[in-house]
């Protein structure tokens, strides 16, 4: 299951106000008083809120639109006889999906390294029978080697 990150929406209290409602738009409507008449509002979605000031999207709200994009938002407050406030508004990109998972991948041996000189390592095997074949080397060059081996015959 993808990790969705949620958005907290919040706002300061008002000692007036019985409930709250926040509206959401992807146009721009609500930033011009003249055009916008609350829930009327077309392409406008709205929330009301009560006893608290803030809401977390999209638990909160499972109608909060879900394609990416620009949302405004606009939060008025509501007194005990039906009088809403002018609204505050907010923008902010929301995203409610996640991308899409790697479709390819694997896992490799890497050779090994040694830890202090970070110079490449051996196996302890290919270590031992490189060490022999170096020996084997030095003494097959050796005069001194060669000159024992022919005083012995």
């Amino acid at each position: 299951m993808p990790l969705i990150r949620k958005r907290r929406v919040w706002w300061e209290p008002i000692p007036e106000a019985t409930s709250y409602v926040v509206y959401v738009s992807r146009d721009n409507e609500m930033s011009d008083p003249a055009k916008f008449s609350w829930e009327n509002t077309p392409e406008i979605t709205s929330k009301p809120v009560i006893g608290k000031t803030e809401i977390i999207i999209p638990d909160e709200w499972p109608e909060f639109p879900t394609l990416p994009g620009i949302y405004h938002i606009a939060i008025t407050s509501n007194d005990d006889v039906g009088n809403q406030s002018d609204p505050f508004l907010l923008s902010g990109l929301f995203k409610f999906l996640s991308p899409p998972s790697p479709s390819k991948g694997g896992i490799e041996s890497l050779p090994l390294v040694h830890p202090e000189s970070g110079a490449l390592s051996r196996p302890p095997m290919r270590q031992g029978r490189t060490t022999i074949e170096e020996g084997l080397e030095e003494v097959r060059n050796s005069k001194e080697v060669l000159d024992a081996y022919l005083r012995r015959k």
